[in-house]
């Protein structure tokens, strides 16, 4: 009997943890989905890089002549990010930019923050997945109008390493 009480215990906890992921796992899906339905309404710009143009973009960035070893060091720890993704909306109608911005945190509230820096009034957020010593599908957030989310994984210290440039 004390077996079977551990063995449910154990499969709720399991449960428990599964749903968490899994309501988590979904953010960075639907905020994609909520960018292809805002980004074609007036004010809001947006364009989006998949696993061909950023390696391209890395390859080009390689044999630039402006490159150095440090360069080249932070250029290879974004080895990892396949697709990237960015939605400007400063410029969208009041009414559109609010209700764009709601949907938005409410999205940001079900994920973890990394990372947040202000300067002047301006404020921008970084979320994402905190795989110990790498993030991956971070979303970066500017409520004033930017929002960038990116596929992929990208060094922790090296992330805090640019943010602190």
């Amino acid at each position: 009997m004390q077996a079977l009480k551990e063995m449910k215990k154990i499969l709720l906890t399991f449960t428990l943890l599964l749903a968490g992921t899994l309501l988590w796992a979904g953010v960075p899906a639907k905020m994609q989905t909520l960018i292809n339905e805002f980004s074609h309404k007036d004010g809001f710009e947006s364009i989006s890089i998949g696993p061909l143009g950023m390696t391209l973009i890395k390859g080009f960035a390689r044999f630039s002549d402006d490159m150095d070893s440090e360069d080249l060091a932070v250029l290879r720890s974004f080895d990892s990010i396949r697709r990237v993704t960015i939605l400007e909306f400063e410029d969208a109608d009041d009414t559109v930019r609010n209700r764009f911005v709601h949907k938005v945190e409410k999205l940001l509230g079900r994920m973890s923050l990394i990372m947040e820096a202000k300067d002047k009034g301006d404020r921008l957020s970084i979320y994402g997945i905190d795989d110990g010593d790498r993030v991956r599908d971070c979303i970066l957030y500017n409520p004033d109008g930017l929002l960038i989310c990116v596929k992929g994984s990208v060094k922790l210290e090296q992330l805090l390493a640019q943010a602190h440039d």
